[in-house]
């Protein structure tokens, strides 16, 4: 893993720098930080990881908390891809959530009871899974993939 020069171009454009992007915010249940009209081109931590490699990562953020533990741990980075459309979700996969009412979270997406709800459950079984509008969510993001130190 390396950390890339922190110089910024002038004029950035998509995905003309190397190396993905280190979001300057940790996941968890909380407020205060999304991910929504960040501009990717200038967030100046950036790590080229050669396992990532031909699969499009689009962005890198900290895992903070115990709700996904044993899967996740506090102190995690997650590697994650944006999704456009709703659509896309796969159910029972991990995501992470820019919500309006929560902030940025990770959780396991699962089918709501109707469609306008998605059912966010935590692989911590301590805590109990709960509902979001499908119109609380800004952005969603796939994890595929996860960096750990011991």
């Amino acid at each position: 893993m390396l950390k890339e020069d922190r110089e910024v171009p002038e004029t950035p454009a998509k995905h003309n720098r190397k190396g993905i992007p280190l979001l300057p915010f940790d996941t968890f249940a909380g407020s205060g930080s999304d991910i929504e009209g960040i501009n990717f081109d200038i967030i100046e931590e950036r790590y080229e990881i050669p396992l990532f490699d031909g699969m499009q990562v689009d962005f890198l953020i900290p895992v903070r908390g115990s709700s996904m533990y044993p899967k996740y741990s506090s102190g995690d980075v997650v590697a994650c891809r944006l999704i456009d459309e709703l659509l896309f979700v796969q159910w029972n996969k991990v995501y992470v959530l820019d919500t309006i009412s929560q902030g940025v979270i990770m959780k396991r997406l699962k089918k709501g009871k109707t469609d306008d709800v998605l059912i966010c459950k935590s692989d911590n079984e301590k805590y109990d899974p709960f509902e979001i509008p499908l119109n609380d969510i800004r952005k969603i993001a796939l994890v595929i993939g996860v960096i750990r130190l011991e």
